[in-house]
C-alpha cells in the first residue's frame, strides 16, 4: 500500500495544478455560486421609499412588516427627499404613512391612511401596493381585535390583566401556529403537499454534490490511461496483483477526496454557517464512497479520455435537471429519486442502495480484471 501511495504521489506531483483545480472545484464553485445568487437576490428586491409621518406603535409595526418582506428593499426618507429620488428613478415608488395613522386604525377608518407616489417607470408598483395594503389590513385587524378584548375586560370587570403588547404578541403567535395566512391545495389521489423552500433557495450541500460528481469523474481518468498495453504489462514483473493495485489506488483517491471533503466541511461551517453533526459526517462518508466506486466503474467503460470527459459533462447535466438542485424544473417523482444516486445525500440521508450497487459493480470489475489478465 505504501509503495503504491508513493508512486501515486509522484504522478500527482507532475499534474499538481490540474489535481488542485478539480479537488478545490466543489468548495470554490459552491461558494461562488451561493454568494452570487445571494447577491442577485438582494439586488432583485424592489427599492421603495417610506415616509414616516406617524411615530406610533402601529406605524412602527407596519414598517417592520414591510422591511421583513422579501419583495422590497426599504429606504426611509422625508417626503421631499423621497420625491427627489423618485424623479431620478432611484426608487420604484414612495409610500407616506400620514400622521394619525394609529388613531385612524383604532377608530375603524380605512381611507387616506397611506399615500403613494409613482412614475411611468414604476414597474412593480401594483404588487408592492397590494403587499402594503394587505399588511395594513393585517395590522388593523389585529389592533381592532386587541381593542375589542380590552373593552370587554373593562365592561365585564375581567380579573386577568392583559396589556396591549401581550394581546398583540399572542395574536401573532396564534397566526403562526395555526398557519392562518397559508392554504395548501391538492388534487385527489395525490401526495400531501410538502413545505418547500422558494424557487430562489439553494441547498449548499446539494450544489456541492453536483460539483463533487463532476470533479470525481474528471479525476478518475487515470483508470482509462492505465488500461493501455504499456501499463498493463508491468504486472508480469511486480509482486502486486492487479486486483490489489487498482483497489489500493482507489483507496488512495478516496483518502485524498475525504481530506478535501473535511476542508470543505470546515469552510462551509465557518463561512456559510452550515450546520455540522455526526450524522452528516456519516452521510458525507457514504456519499464519497459511492462516488469513488461508481466513477471508477464508469471510467472502465471508456477507452478514450475525450469521450469520457464529454460523457461526464452530459451525465452531470442530467443529474442537475432531475435532482432540481439548481432550478427545480421537474416535479419530485419516486422513480426519478430512486434512479438518482445523488438524491439520498441531497435529502440528508445515508447513501445505502447506491453504495451497495457501486461496491458490487466495483468488485465484479476488479475480479474480472484479475481473471482476464491471469
Amino acid at each position: 500500500m505504501m509503495d503504491i501511495l508513493f508512486t501515486r504521489l509522484l504522478l500527482w506531483r507532475k499534474k499538481a495544478i490540474s489535481m488542485l483545480f478539480w479537488l478545490l472545484l466543489p468548495a470554490i464553485g459552491t461558494s461562488l455560486f451561493i454568494t452570487t445568487v445571494t447577491t442577485i437576490k438582494e439586488d432583485s428586491r424592489v427599492p421603495i421609499g417610506i415616509v414616516i409621518g406617524d411615530e406610533s406603535e402601529l406605524a412602527t409595526q407596519l414598517i417592520d412588516s414591510i422591511e421583513a418582506s422579501k419583495l422590497v428593499r426599504v429606504s426611509k426618507y422625508s417626503e421631499e427627499e423621497g420625491l427627489y429620488n423618485l424623479e431620478k428613478h432611484e426608487i420604484d415608488s414612495i409610500f407616506v404613512i400620514h400622521d394619525g395613522f394609529e388613531q385612524a386604525i383604532l377608530s375603524g377608518k380605512r381611507n387616506n391612511l397611506i399615500s403613494s407616489y409613482r412614475t411611468e417607470l414604476s414597474f412593480a408598483y401594483s404588487p408592492v401596493k397590494e403587499l402594503i395594503v394587505s399588511l395594513v389590513q393585517e395590522e388593523s385587524g389585529r389592533a381592532k381585535a386587541t381593542q375589542f378584548i380590552l373593552n370587554m375586560k373593562e365592561e365585564y370587570n375581567g380579573k386577568e390583566s392583559w396589556t396591549w403588547d401581550e394581546i398583540t404578541d399572542k395574536s401573532k403567535e396564534i397566526q403562526i401556529d395555526e398557519n392562518l395566512l397559508n392554504t395548501s391545495f391538492s388534487y385527489s389521489n395525490t401526495n400531501e403537499p410538502v413545505e418547500s423552500p422558494s424557487l430562489l433557495s439553494w441547498d449548499t450541500w446539494g450544489v456541492w454534490a453536483i460539483f463533487s460528481l463532476l470533479s470525481a469523474l474528471f479525476l478518475m481518468d487515470w483508470a482509462i490511461r492505465e488500461k493501455s498495453l504499456a501499463v498493463t504489462t508491468r504486472f508480469s514483473f511486480i509482486k502486486t496483483t492487479q486486483f490489489s493495485y487498482y483497489l489500493n489506488n482507489i483507496l488512495c483517491y478516496l483518502l485524498l477526496f475525504l481530506l478535501f471533503d473535511l476542508i470543505n466541511v470546515v469552510v462551509f461551517t465557518i463561512f456559510l454557517n452550515e450546520p455540522l453533526s455526526i450524522h452528516f459526517i456519516f452521510v458525507l462518508l457514504t456519499f464519497r464512497i459511492m462516488l469513488c466506486s461508481l466513477t471508477y466503474c464508469l471510467a472502465q467503460c471508456f477507452s478514450k479520455t475525450g469521450v469520457f470527459y464529454g460523457f461526464s459533462i452530459i451525465i452531470t447535466l442530467i443529474l442537475v435537471v432531475i435532482s432540481g438542485t439548481f432550478i427545480p424544473i421537474l416535479p419530485h417523482n419516486d422513480l426519478i429519486d430512486f434512479l438518482n444516486p445523488l438524491q439520498a445525500f441531497i435529502n440528508g440521508n445515508i447513501t445505502i442502495l447506491w453504495n451497495i450497487i457501486g461496491i458490487s459493480i466495483l468488485a465484479m470489475v476488479l475480479f474480472r480484471k484479475e481473471t482476464t489478465n491471469a
